[in-house]
């Protein structure tokens, strides 16, 4: 009976330290600006490093399951990630709130591609077995100001490619993905 409560109490503390661990991975903006999260929660593809833009801003690269927290001055943004493809996102970003979003790989006729994929924050497999569990964990990946401004050279060329793809869509009247603003996540932080 003493062992049996005690495995209780240990399993109870483990999964409430982990419950904890996923929500303080989830880390506010400083005053006034907006964060977002790029999430690559799935392994397909893996070996494919997805690079992440701001319109003409680099914001790093990576391969994996993994995630990217940039944060921002609120408003409007185009947010696109380059692999094989490039897909891109619009977003209208509030101060002080945090958003998430999906980038995961998807299989095309000989290559992987990338496509961006709007979190649904009540969707029980999307946000909270993918996305918390990846919170849970590792730590976000992160860049140096120096690998930033190496990227940022390094790509020059794809970001004028992406950027006049990008305007080539608009002007076809290309609906892209949107995130509003009230598409924030309203969990706790």
């Amino acid at each position: 009976m003493k062992s049996t409560y005690i495995f209780i109490t240990l399993f109870v503390t483990i999964f409430s330290v982990n419950s904890i661990k996923a929500q303080t991975n989830i880390e506010p903006p400083a005053e006034g600006k907006s964060v977002i999260y790029f999430m690559r929660t799935s392994s397909l593809g893996a070996i494919m490093n997805f690079r992440f833009f701001d319109n003409e801003t680099y914001l790093g690269k990576f391969g994996g399951v993994n995630y990217l927290r940039y944060e921002c001055e609120p408003g409007e943004h185009i947010f696109w990630v380059k692999a094989e493809n490039t897909d891109y996102l619009e977003a209208n970003l509030e101060a002080n709130k945090v958003y998430f979003v999906e980038t995961n790989a998807v299989m095309g006729a000989f290559t992987v591609g990338v496509k961006y994929k709007l979190v649904d924050y009540d969707h029980k497999r999307q946000f909270k077995k993918r996305i918390k569990k990846l919170l849970a964990k590792k730590g976000p990946k992160t860049f140096s100001k120096e690998e930033l401004e190496e990227g940022q050279e390094k790509f020059k060329t794809i970001i004028e490619q992406g950027l006049e793809t990008l305007k080539r869509k608009q002007n076809r009247d290309k609906k892209l993905k949107r995130i509003e603003k009230e598409d924030n996540y309203k969990g706790e932080i």
